[in-house]
């Protein structure tokens, strides 16, 4: 997750060298492209997985190809500044993503026993934060050219997908039973299942991370519009921000992913974190300060470094069928990409009917329905 971390602000970097007048607009089509390009791939890819029958089993054939689709991408995005090629390139970059991640999603429950899932998920969780730290830090020492950290990071995904399918075999599954392949059935992948535990999981993660999400992407607006910093002044506070919550999330995940199976419990912790995340943006409603803003990414970190390190523990424990896991942990995707294009959307609408304390307050809103939500949890405790 590191190489697209930092292409997070890479990709930025170079819409600013083609088109600096319209870099923000362009960097919308393109992100919303391949957000929309990743809910659909990661759906697909986990079904045709699921399918998939061959002498290294039905994950690590698409783990190990996806990389190089992506990389290869990603490297000639590099060298182009015609902005339809770029998007085209990139909508190629989240179809390869999706061939590794749909299947690796299914590692967790295919192959981690039911008292190891805490464990397990904290490690998931800490890879993605470290993930995240490292990527702006990586990042922000190529800023000055961007093409460069295009062209070559994303190949770290290409061999460390190899490197995993060498070191975490899986086995021949040749011989197991499949339902036929078809266009229907394949059409069919995209309805989740009927099932009330299911369900509720993913449209509790969904109001989660639209929470979050509607505040950390607004982050620079808040600082210079609410607060009332200039730009120029933004800079330390955003790395002292990222620290910060990089410290408390960290903190939480390497704690909260044993505990939880020490307790044997998931939805206790997943509800508590999103309880402290709603307490965290509480702060920005009362003060518009450099202290709320910092009070919210140390709060508001360690309660997604909780939710981070259950949250995979939990959504293993809703899968209804152990013939569609990759599928259905593809459709669960669908909480994390859905925010990342109606997030942006949705509070720029708040912040100009109705400013940024509105938007703080729905994030509330949000953060705590995400817990009501999940209490009716049956299969999970």
């Amino acid at each position: 997750m590191l190489p697209f971390a930092a292409a997070g602000t890479l990709i930025p970097a170079i819409l600013t060298e083609i088109d600096p007048d319209r870099k923000v607009a362009l960097y919308g089509m393109l992100a919303t492209a391949g957000a929309v390009t990743s809910m659909i791939a990661t759906i697909i890819i986990g079904a045709l997985s699921d399918r998939t029958r061959s002498r290294l089993g039905k994950r690590n054939p698409w783990i190990a190809s996806g990389g190089f689709i992506l990389a290869g991408a990603s490297t000639t995005m590099s060298f182009t500044s015609n902005f339809p090629l770029l998007v085209a390139l990139w909508i190629t970059f989240q179809a390869g993503l999706a061939v590794v991640l749909a299947p690796l999603y299914a590692v967790l429950p295919d192959r981690v026993t039911p008292g190891n899932l805490g464990k397990a998920s904290a490690a998931i969780g800490l890879g993605q934060l470290v993930a995240q730290s490292l990527g702006g830090i990586v990042a922000g020492a190529l800023i000055t050219v961007p093409r460069e950290g295009v062209r070559w990071l994303p190949w770290l995904i290409a061999i460390t997908a190899v490197l995993f399918v060498l070191f975490a075999p899986e086995p021949d599954n040749r011989n197991e039973p499949r339902e036929a392949l078809s266009a229907r059935a394949l059409l069919r992948s995209f309805i989740p299942p009927r099932d009330r535990d299911f369900l509720l999981a993913l449209v509790g993660r969904f109001l989660l991370l639209m929470s979050f999400m509607s505040v950390l992407f607004y982050q620079l607006f808040v600082l210079t519009d609410y607060i009332g910093l200039r730009v120029k002044e933004t800079g330390p506070v955003l790395a002292t921000g990222s620290v910060i919550m990089a410290v408390t999330s960290g903190i939480a995940t390497a704690l909260s992913g044993p505990l939880s199976d020490r307790l044997g419990r998931r939805k206790p912790v997943v509800i508590t974190a999103s309880l402290i995340f709603a307490a965290a943006e509480a702060p920005l409603v009362m003060s518009a300060s450099v202290d709320a803003h910092y009070i919210f990414l140390g709060v508001g970190g360690f309660a997604y470094g909780i939710y981070v390190a259950v949250d995979q523990a939990l959504l293993t424990e809703v899968l209804p069928s152990s013939d569609d896991r990759a599928k259905d942990m593809g459709i669960l995707n669908i909480a994390n990409t859905g925010p990342q294009i109606l997030a942006p959307i949705g509070s720029g609408l708040v912040v100009t009917t109705a400013g940024y304390r509105s938007v703080f307050v729905i994030a509330i809103v949000l953060a705590v329905a995400s817990a009501l939500v999940l209490l009716p949890l049956r299969r999970v405790r």
